[in-house]
């Protein structure tokens, strides 16, 4: 067996045990948060659920993906390893205590922040240029640090606030460890492949949950999941585009440092790009950016009519579409590629927005069409000396 089909073995077998692993797992969580009453219980407030659900599901995502990299990567193929799980762990304990008994969003925010630096500045993982990003190109120590530092608390947050319906975050998070996989896995280098490795068994923990969080959910992802797969994402991507080398395989279809910089980007936008967005709405309304509500992508696709599985296709889908686009637009300064991406995703959140908007008006209109013939029938009983009993309105 030669050196790529080796690497190509071990991904798969590290992607089966993350999958096996959280299946076994799922169903006896979901059996102990039952019978000790660990539940989300739905609110009339911003919850879509209407049945009491177990929230902890990030457990078996958890332990199926620590447990499977810990057992098939060896040091020499991804020093930095010890580092993303220490940070994961953070991440997933602060989660797990949140989904159990609430922690305020200070303390939530802090212990992100721990996370990133402890895999960016120990770990020595960040990005260290943005190719032209705003005519900015090599970035200086420190700066990088800090750069990075932030847009891997951003990403972790975003993977959490799109966490609001059955199998959306595991879903987008699935597409992106998958293609973040795929990416390192053919850039030619040692540290690629270690890293696609992580990606790969971050994969198969989340299929296997995914089998109980698809609509209708038997378990939620939670703060316990969605806080540390964002925050792997996040430094995924890192890596890809620090992996990258032009004679390798991926050069195929990357053509680039810049392109794999935006690429990288594209693949994060659907979370990046909602949780910038309600950031900056919250913040023109004056309250803080991490209060809760009802304006995020997820809520508008079931205000506009859309099932809970019909939203993840679309947002899904969506993300697939500026992918895409960026591809085709890769070799383009990165501005224009960036323009682009935002130009598109303007365009179907209008397009949202307007289908949201006219099925709102059309059912306002049918509601009080209702209560009116409703009013009339009673005025009309009345009339002909017919008092309608509590049963009969």
């Amino acid at each position: 067996m030669n050196e790529i089909q080796k690497y190509w073995f071990l991904y798969l077998t590290i992607f089966m045990d993350g999958l096996i692993l959280c299946l076994i797992s799922i169903p006896r969580i979901i059996y102990i948060a039952k019978k000790r009453k660990l539940f989300d219980v739905p609110d009339n407030k911003r919850k879509i659920h209407v049945t009491i659900t177990p929230n902890i599901g990030g457990m078996g995502i958890f332990f199926g993906y620590i447990i499977t990299i810990a057992l098939f990567i060896k040091p020499e193929l991804f020093p930095q390893l010890h580092f993303i799980i220490a940070s994961s762990f953070i991440l997933f304990l602060t989660g797990l205590y949140d989904d159990l008994a609430s922690v305020s969003p200070t303390i939530k925010f802090v212990a992100q922040i721990v996370a990133a630096m402890v895999t960016v500045y120990f770990g020595d993982i960040h990005i260290n240029s943005l190719y032209g990003i705003f005519g900015i190109y090599e970035l200086p120590h420190y700066a990088a640090i800090a750069f990075s530092i932030v847009g891997c608390v951003f990403v972790t947050n975003a993977f959490n606030l799109i966490d609001g319906i059955d199998g959306l975050a595991g879903s987008i998070g699935l597409l992106a460890s998958l293609l973040l996989g795929l990416c390192l896995a053919t850039s030619g280098s040692i540290d690629g492949a270690g890293a696609a490795c992580v990606a790969f068994g971050l994969a198969g923990a989340t299929v296997g949950f995914l089998r109980y969080n698809i609509a209708p959910a038997r378990i939620f992802m939670g703060d316990t999941g969605s806080l540390f797969t964002g925050f792997n994402i996040s430094i995924l991507a890192i890596l890809c585009v620090n992996s990258y080398h032009p004679n390798s395989m991926l050069h195929a279809v990357v053509h680039s440092e810049k392109g794999i910089l935006v690429v990288a980007l594209s693949i994060l936008f659907v979370p990046v790009f909602d949780s910038f967005r309600v950031f900056i709405n919250r913040a023109r309304k004056g309250i803080s950016p991490f209060k809760a509500d009802r304006t995020h992508l997820h809520h508008l696709l079931l205000d506009a009519g859309f099932s809970h599985s019909e939203t993840v296709a679309i947002l899904i889908t969506s993300n697939v579409l500026l992918i895409t686009v960026v591809l085709y637009m890769q070799d383009e300064n990165p501005n224009i590629a960036i323009a682009y991406l935002l130009a598109v995703s303007l365009t179907l959140f209008s397009l949202l927005y307007y289908t949201r908007k006219k099925r709102l008006a059309r059912n306002k209109m049918m509601f009080e069409k209702n209560s009116s013939l409703a009013k009339t029938f009673e005025n009309n009983q009345a009339a002909n000396g017919h008092i309608l009993s509590p049963t009969e309105k």
